[in-house]
C-alpha cells in the first residue's frame, strides 16, 4: 500500500500559567504556587514555549518527514499533558497532575523509540494499512496498533523512573490513595478527604521537580535528533535543560526515591510536608 504524503503540520505554541481560579475555585493552590514555586512554575512554561518554537520551525517542507509525523504526534501528546499537568498543579489538583505526568512520560518514551529506530514501526503500520478506507462501516480507518516504549522505560535515566513512580502513583494502590487524598492520615486515624485542592507543599514540588525532569529530556532528544527537528545549534536547547535540572535537583524540595524493604521495592518520599514552615518529615509507600 503507498505511503500518504506527510501534510504541512499545523502548530498550535501558546502556553501560559494557569488563570486565577473563580472566587469559588482553590485560590490557595493558585496563590501559595505563585508565590512560593512561581519560578520553577515559569521555566516549565518557559521549557513549553521553547519546544513549541522549535515544532513551529520543524515544518518546513524540507523536514516534512514520516519520522518527524510519527515524534510529532507523540511530542504534542506528551506537551499538551505537561501543560495541564501545570495547571492542575496551580489549582491544587495533584491527583490529575500526577496521571497527566505519567502519560506524558510514556509518549516521550515512545516518541524516543521512533526516533532510534527511523520511524520504521510507523511506516510498516503505513505500509499494512494503518490508514485506510473501511467500506462496510462507510468510514475512515485508524487501526489502533498498540504501542509501547518498554525498552526505553526499562533504560532510560529520566523517563524510566519517573514513569514507574507516576505509574504507581496513579493508580487506585491504597498507599497511593492515602497520599494523594488522605496525606494528615497516620497509624491513629484515617484523615480521607474528598476534592481538596488545598496546596501541598510536597506534592507540588514533587510535580514540578517531575515537569522539570521531563523538559530536560524532551530538550535532550531534540538536540540528539536534530537533523529530524532542524535544530542546527542545540546550544539553546541545552542551556534550557541546565537550568531546569538544577532546579529539580534542589536540595530542599520534596523527592520521591525508590528503595528496597525486605526484599520489596517501596518509594521513600523526603521532605515531605504540607506547608512551607512546618516540619520537613519522610513519608514511605
Amino acid at each position: 500500500m503507498a505511503i500518504p504524503r506527510v501534510a504541512p503540520p499545523r502548530v498550535f505554541a501558546a502556553v501560559a500559567r494557569a488563570p486565577r481560579p473563580p472566587s469559588e475555585g482553590p485560590a490557595d493552590a493558585h496563590r501559595q504556587t505563585s508565590f512560593i514555586l512561581g519560578a520553577e512554575a515559569d521555566l516549565v512554561v518557559e521549557g513549553l514555549a521553547f519546544e513549541g518554537s522549535v515544532a513551529g520551525a520543524a515544518t518546513g517542507a524540507k523536514l516534512r518527514t514520516q519520522q518527524l509525523a510519527s515524534a510529532l504526534g507523540l511530542w504534542s501528546r506528551a506537551w499538551q499533558c505537561r501543560l495541564q499537568a501545570l495547571h492542575a498543579v496551580e489549582w491544587g489538583n495533584y491527583s490529575s497532575a500526577v496521571t497527566l505526568i505519567r502519560s506524558a512520560a510514556d509518549y516521550q518514551a515512545a516518541q524516543v523509540y521512533l526516533l532510534r529506530q527511523g520511524a520504521a514501526e510507523w511506516l510498516m503500520w503505513l505500509e499494512q494499512g494503518g490508514i485506510a478506507l473501511a467500506p462496510e462501516e462507510h468510514a475512515t480507518e485508524y487501526r489502533l496498533h498498540a504501542f509501547r516504549a518498554a525498552e526505553v522505560l526499562a533504560a532510560h535515566p529520566i523517563l524510566g523512573p519517573l514513569y514507574r513512580m507516576t505509574m504507581d502513583l496513579s493508580m487506585p494502590h491504597f498507599g497511593a490513595t492515602l497520599m494523594l487524598a488522605g496525606s494528615e492520615s497516620s497509624p491513629e486515624r484515617v484523615a480521607i478527604t474528598f476534592g481538596d485542592r488545598d496546596f501541598h507543599l510536597g506534592l507540588a514540588e514533587l510535580c514540578l521537580g517531575w515537569l522539570l525532569q521531563l523538559n530536560v529530556a524532551q530538550a535532550g532528544d531534540l538536540a540528539e535528533f536534530g537533523e529530524v527537528f532542524g535544530v542546527a545549534d542545540p546550544s539553546p536547547l541545552q542551556a534550557m535543560a541546565n537550568r531546569s535540572a538544577s532546579a529539580a535537583a534542589r536540595a530542599d524540595r520534596c523527592t520521591m526515591e525508590a528503595v528496597e524493604r525486605d526484599g520489596i521495592k517501596r518509594y521513600l518520599v523526603h521532605n515531605w510536608r504540607r506547608r512551607s514552615g512546618s516540619a520537613a518529615t519522610r513519608l514511605l509507600l
